[in-house]
């Protein structure tokens, strides 16, 4: 699967934030990116934009790693961070914290096994961002709604540290666009 899919494919930004997140990876310094915003605020646009820059300017893609969150939670292994690529991007990393607080009627509970199992999965997600945010040398950028939602979806602790090493860059809420049927 390419780096930036077809749905990206011709992504471009300007928000200064990407720029900077680009000219530091090829400057072969690290660079870390809490990319925040609403849904519909372009966040994962802008993020494949940094990487066709990226690409564009020759950087090599065996060097960047995307993860979506809810296909890393699902199949998570360790070494997949440990191991990780010298760029990662990990998309929607609270956009399950997102739909619970975005549910416009009462959630009725799961049953107790899907509660478990979405359990392990919300800790795998966690273990792998925490992971990921002691690498040294690593560059990233993480796709979140809020810092409010980003602790809750990885845990106080992990999300302390991410702020603490990370630039962070906040997009506003763009119209929804409109279904025509």
């Amino acid at each position: 699967m390419p780096v930036v899919p077809p749905l990206f494919s011709d992504a471009e930004t300007d928000h200064p934030a990407i720029a900077q997140w680009c000219s530091t990876i090829l400057a072969g310094d690290t660079a870390r990116l809490l990319l925040l915003g609403p849904h519909w605020s372009g966040k994962s646009h802008a993020a494949y934009a940094g990487l066709r820059r990226l690409l564009a300017t020759g950087y090599r893609e065996e060097n960047i790693t995307v993860h979506q969150a809810h296909e890393l939670k699902r199949s998570y292994d360790p070494s997949l961070i440990q191991n990780t690529t010298a760029v990662t991007v990990i998309d929607d990393l609270t956009l399950s914290v997102d739909l619970v607080r975005e549910a416009k009627v009462p959630l009725t509970p799961d049953p107790a096994d899907v509660q478990t199992m979405m359990a392990l999965e919300a800790g795998a997600l966690a273990d792998a961002v925490a992971r990921l945010s002691m690498l040294p040398r690593r560059s990233w950028l993480l796709i979140v709604s809020s810092l409010d939602c980003l602790a809750e979806a990885v845990g106080q602790e992990t999300a302390d540290r991410l702020i603490a090493v990370a630039e962070q860059a906040e997009l506003s809420a763009r119209p929804r666009p409109t279904l025509r049927w």
